[in-house]
This record gives structure tokens, C-alpha cells and sequence, in this order.
């Protein structure tokens, strides 16, 4: 991605009263979330791919901080949904993001809720963190990504029984396994210091 097209977007993200930061690397974007993590604050997560991929799961689980950890081996299902409800109170709720448009608009699309509710409403900080790989132009664009690359790719690997697992593309369908239930699109906050968005070099998540 070239230098003019994230200054575009970290200024339209600007306009929308959003700040960002674009990371070159993985290890400058590391360093800074390290430097950011204070002892014993509460630390929610959505899924996220890109996490996984930076290891943030990992880094997480061994800070002094409380980690509402729901990726943890053998945790049962009313465990997983108390940690969704203490997201809410969470001091840093972290995801990545679907799609960003060069207009500064982040999309998102969720099954269950659980991860856009939070990055709307309740935790005190959220930092969404986004490969450059999710930079779209429009709209269109964006509804497009999701539909044809994001969602298929997250039913085929949570083994949903949906079309768009076999076609790989959206089918519109009615299916009960159906993630695609919850699309969202931020395009300015109130406290313009509540979501800020990290950018990052290179192809991370889907």
C-alpha cells in the first residue's frame, strides 16, 4: 500500500474524529500496544485473526493485566458469555477490522454481536487494528470485501454449513448457521478519544 494512499485515510479517519497510527512493522506495532498496557488494567477481545497473527493473544496472557480471555483452552459456553457481557466494562476492548474506506468509514460484520457491540458502546478504550490489506475505496467496495473474501473465509474456518463455503462468495442466504447477522459502520465518534484505529503494513486477517 503507498505512503499517499494512509495518509488519505489517516486524514479522512482524522475528520471523522478518529485518530490512527500506521505501523511499518509488526514489532514498532507491538512495542507501542506494550507500551500502552499498564498493570492491572481489564483487557477484552473479539475474534480476530489479526490478533493471532501478532500475538497479542500471547502477549496478553502473559502481562500483568486482567485478560478476559475467551480463546482459552476447555473454556465453557456460560464462561465465554460472562466474558462477552464484561467486555462492556473493559478499560481496552481490542478486534480488527473488516474493511476501512478511503473516506474513513470502518465496516464490520458479526455473527452474535459480541464484537462490534463493544467497539460501539461500553469500554473505555478501543483500539481496532487493521492491516492494510482491509483499505477499500468506497462503500461498495467495502459491502464487497465482506461479502466475497471476509465471510467466507470466517464460515469455512468456524465449519459453517453456509453456500458461501462451497461458491466462495456471499449467497444471501437464511441458513441458521448464517454469520453474516450484524453489519456496522463507524463514521465519527463523540469522544474522539475512545476508538483509535493502528494501521498496519501488510496482509493480516481476512
Amino acid at each position: 500500500m503507498n505512503k499517499e494512499t494512509i495518509e488519505q485515510l489517516i486524514k479522512s479517519l482524522k475528520k471523522n474524529r478518529i485518530e490512527a497510527i500506521h505501523f511499518p512493522s509488526k514489532k514498532e506495532l507491538v512495542d507501542y500496544f506494550i507500551d500502552n498496557l499498564t498493570p492491572n488494567l481489564t483487557v477484552g477481545t473479539g475474534d480476530s485473526l489479526t490478533l493471532e497473527q501478532i500475538g497479542l493473544f500471547d502477549l496478553l496472557r502473559k502481562s500483568n493485566i486482567n485478560f478476559l480471555d475467551k480463546h482459552k483452552k476447555d473454556i465453557t459456553k456460560a464462561e465465554k458469555s460472562k466474558l462477552y457481557r464484561d467486555n462492556f466494562s473493559s478499560d481496552i476492548f481490542l478486534s480488527g477490522i473488516n474493511a476501512i474506506t478511503l473516506e474513513g468509514k470502518i465496516f464490520n460484520l458479526d455473527g452474535n454481536g459480541s464484537r462490534v457491540a463493544p467497539i460501539i458502546y461500553g469500554p473505555k478504550k478501543v483500539l481496532l487494528i487493521c492491516g492494510t490489506n482491509k483499505i477499500v475505496r468506497n462503500d461498495d467496495d467495502a459491502i464487497s470485501r465482506i461479502k466475497n473474501i471476509a465471510a467466507p473465509i470466517d464460515a469455512k474456518r468456524l465449519n459453517k454449513k453456509t453456500p458461501c463455503t462451497k461458491t466462495g462468495k456471499c449467497e444471501d442466504c437464511k441458513s441458521p448457521d448464517k454469520i453474516c447477522n450484524y453489519y456496522t459502520i463507524i463514521q465519527g465518534q463523540f469522544d474522539r478519544e475512545r476508538i483509535k484505529v493502528l494501521l498496519l503494513d501488510g496482509e493480516y486477517g481476512f
